[in-house]
């Protein structure tokens, strides 16, 4: 494992229901800061040059019929474990799109397969070699730790 276990207080304080507002918050912030990479194939580039840089990796549930996307969205989710960056489940590809600012003026609805967060520059780094993160980074990961045993994966329903 990547960092210890957060400890079972922690676990207990996460409020589930509140997960995709959280999220939300997380992705536009990164959005506005340019540190936001949306789309598979541009997320696994960024993740295969500087991995360290990455605190968060936001993966939608694939649709029914799209292997070669669940197939790739599995080999990032276990890139992503062995480099110790938090992987979320969302439950659409079409409500990430639109926090991507991916949206399209077609009336075909837009699609995102992956979004990842970069680490903030304007945060200190400390002593502990973690990734500094906001405080809503930070929840996020503490989720996804202490969610680390549970199956199936939960998947954070994202808001409208």
């Amino acid at each position: 494992m990547c960092v210890a276990k957060p400890a079972a207080e922690k676990c207990k304080m996460i409020n589930r229901t509140k997960l995709g507002k959280t999220l939300k918050t997380a992705l536009t912030k990164a959005r506005v800061d340019r540190r936001l990479i949306c789309g598979l194939f541009p997320a696994i580039s960024h993740l295969e040059n500087t991995p360290e840089e990455v605190v968060l990796c936001v993966l939608p549930t694939t649709r029914p019929g799209d292997a070669t996307t669940h197939i790739q969205a599995v080999l990032l989710q276990a890139f992503c474990y062995e480099n110790c960056i938090p992987v979320i489940q969302v439950d659409s590809s079409e409500r990430l799109a639109n926090y991507c600012g991916m949206t399209t003026k077609i009336k075909d609805t837009s699609h995102c397969n992956c979004a990842i967060i970069t680490r903030d520059n304007s945060l200190p780094i400390t002593d502990d070699d973690l990734i500094p993160m906001s405080v809503t980074e930070q929840y996020l990961a503490d989720f996804y730790e202490c969610t680390l045993e549970e199956f199936p994966r939960p998947i954070i329903q994202l808001p409208i």
